[in-house]
């Protein structure tokens, strides 16, 4: 069944939008398997009330992908009988069939629905259904500053019989074997998206011609993977990935498909065949094992390791939370806090939190709320409400914007003003977890300036690294860095990370440099200005109607009101 990407009205505001920006353009450079980001099983998410109903399934995907979500768990049932990859883990009997006139029931203005043991399933929902979805996403999140790239990993398992749905599924031979691989059902309508394990096979073998032969913010960040130097001066990596601005921007693709697990009775089916589209099995999830107090501290299974320098000594590629624990007890404020801590620690920790259960009992169709709290509290960066003022103007105002380390929240950043004095934050020859602090302080204008040689200002570009930075700094002795200290310059230190220039477009390389949307950087800023502004056009909007109605109590019939808001179309007034 064909569905349509339509998100809930106004999922993310101003200062969501700039955390969710500016946390991929500054880890824009980074290979993409040490990038977190935070992912959710669609069986959780969207079918945990075990009703499998296209409209809603649409509407779920939506929100999940419009509130952040960059990596999909999908888990999928091969149908022998109807010879396609569902998500109901029965399979459906064909129309007309006595067991689908029988048990029909109706979903609320959804498809019909068929009861199949604990299961209620529509006969329309297939994997057909959620690449219409990811067609009009993509399609909708077009330009250069709404482009994220997204993992979708899938877990193939065989649909149960229908006259036995409480019952293991059958094992399959002959030709009930998938015939059609899903490769090639992915690749016929997404292809123009996917970057495929032969591409990057052939970039790995000659990064001269491939990584290196682009625009220099485009290259990946080379000490993050193994480098080969052939005598004729062609450089080659076995274990190396791409950077997202490579991806993204350079190759213009954002999409990655790969394997979980395969269950058993699939054991004749080859995925072997698939190589061109999937990647194999676990290819792109390294799963670790967390441990959680009680107060969301990880007790085990962080990366950060004291003493580290390079890589290969915390290597989190791929890193995947096992889950995000959730706590049994009823949902309480302290607990909703402790749950946001939780997620913003594994991100911490260099891990991408999975969520794989359905929060509170709702799925994200029809509460998106509980499902965007995890994913927002993923950022590393930003402390909470930061960058405050995601939608000011430029000029002289403007100077508020440039990002301090706040020791006394973590290690979270801050907007602040670019003339107070502080310590700046040296990397040390672009080594990933080195860092030294200037010896002395400064403004955010001089901070380049005030790094000691063979160290350059700069800003942490994922969780991992900001944790080294943090752990750094506050190794520190008390005459330079106290959290306890009344003096600022004691607790609080420079970030190579301003928007000067344009609200919400934070960029590197100094209090000079540009913003990456220079075709029409006003658009950005009227992209966060809108968002910020849609909740008090609404009021105004609802407060009118109300006034209207009970003034004109005769007047029945208003004109139909269309308005296009962030490139969406609403009809009537934004919910």
């Amino acid at each position: 069944m064909s569905l349509n990407y339509n998100p809930d009205d106004s999922l993310i505001d101003a200062i969501s939008v700039a955390v969710l920006l500016s946390e991929r353009d500054v880890a824009g450079q980074i290979p993409i398997n040490f990038v977190t980001t935070p992912a959710v099983s669609l069986r959780a998410a969207c079918f945990g009330n075990n009703v499998f109903e296209p409209q809603s399934f649409g509407k779920c995907l939506s929100n999940l992908l419009d509130v952040g979500y960059r990596r999909l768990v999908v888990d999928l049932y091969w149908s022998a009988e109807r010879r396609r990859w569902i998500f109901c883990p029965v399979s459906v009997p064909a129309n007309g069939g006595h067991a689908a006139r029988s048990n029909v029931s109706t979903s609320n203005g959804g498809a019909p629905l068929i009861q199949l043991g604990p299961y209620s399933c529509s006969d329309d929902l297939d994997v057909m259904s959620m690449i219409s979805v990811l067609q009009g996403f993509f399609q909708h999140t077009n330009a250069q500053f709404n482009v994220y790239t997204t993992y979708i990993i899938f877990n193939l398992h065989v649909a149960a019989s229908d006259s036995a749905p409480d019952q293991p599924p059958p094992n399959l031979s002959g030709d009930h074997f998938p015939t059609t691989s899903l490769g090639y059902i992915l690749d016929s309508s997404l292809d123009q998206y996917i970057y495929k394990p032969s591409q990057l096979a052939e970039e790995r073998s000659n990064l001269n011609e491939s990584w290196y032969k682009v625009d220099d913010n485009y290259k990946p960040i080379v000490q993050y993977f193994t480098l080969h130097e052939s005598s004729d001066g062609t450089q080659s990596t076995p274990d190396g990935w791409p950077c997202s601005k490579y991806v993204q921007l350079a190759k213009q693709r954002r999409l990655l498909f790969g394997y979980g697990n395969i269950a058993s009775q699939l054991g004749g089916f080859s995925v072997a065949y698939e190589d061109e589209i999937m990647f194999p099995p676990n290819y792109l999830a390294s799963r670790e094992d967390v441990d959680v107090s009680n107060n969301g501290t990880l007790v085990s299974g962080c990366l950060y390791n004291p003493g580290a320098t390079d890589v290969s000594q915390a290597n989190s590629s791929w890193a995947v939370s096992s889950r995000i624990p959730i706590p049994n007890t009823p949902p309480t404020e302290d607990i909703l806090q402790q749950l946001s801590t939780m997620v913003t620690n594994l991100t911490s920790c260099g891990l991408s939190p999975f969520l794989n259960t359905t929060l509170l009992d709702r799925t994200a169709d029809a509460d998106i709320n509980i499902y965007r709290n995890i994913s927002l509290s993923s950022s590393w960066a930003w402390a909470k409400g930061e960058p405050h003022d995601a939608n000011g103007p430029a000029g002289e105002d403007g100077k508020n914007r440039c990002a301090m380390m706040d020791l006394t929240l973590g290690g979270h950043w801050r907007a602040a003003n670019c003339t107070h004095v502080r310590h700046t934050a040296c990397r040390v020859n672009n080594m990933p977890f080195t860092w030294v602090l200037s010896n002395t302080t400064s403004s955010y204008f001089d901070a380049p300036t005030a790094c000691p040689d063979d160290t350059d200002f700069d800003v942490p570009r994922t969780g991992l690294e900001n944790t080294y930075l943090f752990e750094y700094v506050m190794s520190q002795s008390k005459d330079i860095i106290d959290t306890s200290s009344l003096d600022p310059a004691k607790r609080e230190i420079w970030l190579n990370f301003n928007s000067l220039h344009i609200a919400s477009c934070w960029v590197t390389d100094g209090p000079e440099a540009d913003c990456p949307y220079a075709s029409d950087p006003q658009k950005l800023e009227r992209r966060i200005v809108l968002v910020s502004t849609i909740a008090g056009i609404v009021i105004c909007i609802v407060a009118a109607l109300m006034l209207f109605v009970k003034c004109n109590a005769n007047r029945r019939n208003s004109r139909r009101r269309r308005k296009v808001i962030e490139g969406w179309e609403y009809e009537g007034v934004p919910s």
